[in-house]
């Protein structure tokens, strides 16, 4: 399956732009998983950060386990190759994000799709999640929960999900 990256949200590709940022600054070969889930979790009006909190996940907590985990990645000598250079384990975590888009009828893979990529994928990312809560039946509900029934059909999904929550008022709190 090719990646096509212009079939993600906007978030997303800025997600996979500021893992690269991530490899390149700590001098690791390689774009993984961790690298991704960490700037997914940097994401702080992302959709990400959302479900792992609705899931009791604490997020700050799980930013400095992945940090304490990819300081432990081999660093390579000399200068950092240029371009993308994305590891198997991450191309399996593309591929499962563009499945499950597909399954959930979405016309662009969203961060959402990547949370459970790397989930689905295994690896230090996937433990540090589900030793969180963030188990993928667990994310997949709180995905629903906050997407309320809405599809990704456009590259900026992630400003209409919630809006309610963000823009409306409990009239029955308030009365």
């Amino acid at each position: 399956m090719a990646m096509r990256f212009d079939r993600f949200t906007e978030k997303a590709q800025e997600a996979i732009l500021r893992g690269q940022e991530l490899v390149q600054g700590a001098g690791h070969a390689q774009l993984d998983p961790e690298h991704l889930l960490l700037a997914l979790l940097e994401q702080e009006d992302g959709i990400v950060p959302r479900l792992l909190t609705q899931l009791g996940a604490p997020v700050p907590a799980l930013r400095g386990r992945l940090q304490a985990e990819l300081e432990r990645f081999p660093r390579v000598q000399g200068a950092v190759p240029e371009g993308l250079h994305i590891s198997p384990r991450l191309r399996q975590v593309f591929e499962v994000a563009q499945g499950e888009a597909q399954r959930l009828r979405d016309q662009y893979v969203s961060t959402e799709h990547l949370l459970l990529g790397i989930i689905e994928a295994g690896g230090p990312a996937a433990q540090i999640l589900r030793e969180a809560g963030a188990a993928r039946d667990a994310v997949y509900a709180a995905m629903q929960e906050v997407r309320g029934g809405q599809s990704v059909t456009d590259p900026n999904p992630e400003s209409k999900y919630a809006a309610l929550e963000r823009y409306g008022r409990d009239l029955t709190a308030l009365a």
